[in-house]
């Protein structure tokens, strides 16, 4: 990365992809989110270019190439790189930082949806013809992966409209007409158009988070050395020990006083192996190392108006866990203490609030949750199946999800932890579209926290009909 022509090649990129964010006159946060996004897509691009013209110094056979057949090819990679490529991002570039910029803007009620409009034309790639139309509220998972543009030289745009004039479309017939227009398998047989599934605004990103720079090899360690190099440019104070994530969290606690009813102490490292973290629920809260690591970065990134990546939210997600425990406002007195069953179901209505709102939680951090499928699947945590299964079985009833998080949260948050097994019963069955019996209810749940999720589904998937053969009630879901 030192050498000359290389800083060269990538500080042109840069400067002619950041016209995109400068010629649109973004302003404020997002400005400084697309241009380092850009910045670090310059670098990832200039090393794929540099690998892909390494590969090519030797023949099929092994045999170093001549100098003019060297030559040849080269010049034919600088001419996919610096023309073809090049011209079909900046495209990109212009109309993801666009509809990002519009995103940001958007008003975020009950009063208006988000309409799907291609530019209806005779250029209007025939896959993109079925999402004209497409009408839903803002914060549809539709519009996580199929927000505009979706694919090179998309033109496609989403405009705000009023709900009255016009409601919201089938969401399964939207979602199946985004996957088509995203799909287009290659030789290898993978989904080529994937990349494009994700929101420039949500996520405050130029470029697709999953686009093939990022999988040259040795792309992470050119990525790691240019986020260091961005920090140091925007000369914010970096975090570099567990007392600085500390002095951090205390300043998270002072602003945010709900998060620690018995107030903060002490973040700790802990040496153990079979844990992510735990807390005493009296301020004092001991992670692993791994997940400091992983916090620091992300709490960096986000200082410096870089994105966080999926391990470093994952951290955000075993770090808001502990501090959910904090939250509870009785404590658990040492005369007290749960039975392992009840330590289970308490964990469960943990985990289970702490994905759900760890949006929130990224907010009151400074940041934004980047990878929403940590909302619904935390593999690093040993509670990640039951709380799967508790969210299987939310669907099952036909629950009211919001309502079953509110109640959950509320009773987490005032109620007894001896006692989180029937305040989650109570979730569940108050806001189902079904009458069951409670012991029904209670089976299901001992089942969501004991069985694996197959075997679960499984269990679901058998009483279907027995849910079929019931009328739903009656209640204002």
């Amino acid at each position: 990365m030192d050498q000359e022509p290389y800083k060269n090649l990538i500080n042109k990129t840069n400067s002619f992809l950041s016209k995109a964010v400068t010629d649109n006159n973004v302003t404020g946060f997002m400005k400084d989110a697309f241009k380092n996004d850009i910045f670090i897509f310059s670098h990832l691009r200039t090393h794929a270019q540099l690998q892909e013209a390494g590969s090519l110094l030797l023949t099929d056979d092994g045999k170093i190439k001549s100098f003019d057949r060297f030559k040849l090819d080269i010049a034919k990679i600088n001419g996919l790189y610096n023309e073809n490529y090049l011209q079909a991002e900046y495209q990109f570039a212009v109309s993801s930082v666009q509809m990002g910029e519009k995103w940001q803007n958007y008003v975020e009620s009950d009063r208006y949806n988000l309409q799907y409009r291609t530019a209806q034309d005779d250029k209007v790639r025939i896959s993109h013809q079925p999402l004209h139309g497409i009408t839903l509220p803002m914060n549809n998972p539709f519009w996580d992966k199929f927000y505009p543009p979706n694919g090179w030289r998309c033109r496609c745009n989403a405009v705000q409209v009023r709900a009255r004039k016009y409601p919201a479309t089938n969401e399964e017939n939207a979602l199946k007409a985004g996957d088509i227009a995203t799909t287009q398998i290659g030789k290898d047989n993978k989904n080529r158009l994937e990349i494009f599934r994700f929101n420039s605004g949500k996520q405050q990103r130029v470029f697709p988070p999953n686009h093939p720079y990022n999988k040259v090899k040795d792309a992470d360690k050119v990525k790691k050395e240019v986020i260091n190099e961005l920090i140091k440019k925007n000369d914010v104070e970096k975090l570099k020990t567990v007392e600085d994530l500390s002095n951090f969290t205390n300043d998270l606690s002072n602003k945010n006083p709900e998060l620690f009813h018995r107030g903060f102490k002490k973040v700790n490292l802990t040496l153990r192996e079979d844990i992510n973290g735990n807390t005493d629920m009296n301020g004092t809260i001991n992670l692993r190392q791994n997940i400091i690591d992983d916090l620091i970065g992300g709490i960096n990134n986000i200082n410096n108006n870089i994105p966080t990546t999926f391990e470093q939210e994952r951290a955000f997600g075993t770090y808001y866990h502990e501090i959910m425990h904090n939250s509870n406002k009785k404590g658990i007195h040492y005369s007290n203490l749960l039975t392992s069953t009840e330590t289970r179901y308490m964990e469960l209505a943990n985990e289970f609030v702490s994905r759900k709102t760890l949006p929130d939680f990224m907010k009151k951090m400074g940041g934004k949750l980047n990878h929403e499928i940590l909302m619904s699947d935390r593999k690093n945590t040993g509670y990640n199946t039951m709380v799967r299964n508790f969210d299987s079985l939310i669907r099952f009833v036909d629950a009211d999800e919001s309502k079953v998080l509110s109640d959950v949260k509320k009773n987490l948050i005032e109620g007894d932890y001896k006692l989180q097994q029937k305040y989650l019963k109570n979730a569940i069955s108050d806001h189902s579209a079904y009458k069951l019996k409670a012991k029904t209810y209670d089976s299901l749940l001992k089942w969501a926290k004991d069985y694996s999720e197959k075997d679960f589904n499984a269990i679901l998937e058998h009483n279907k009909k027995v849910l079929k053969g019931l009328e739903k009630t009656k209640k204002d879901k």
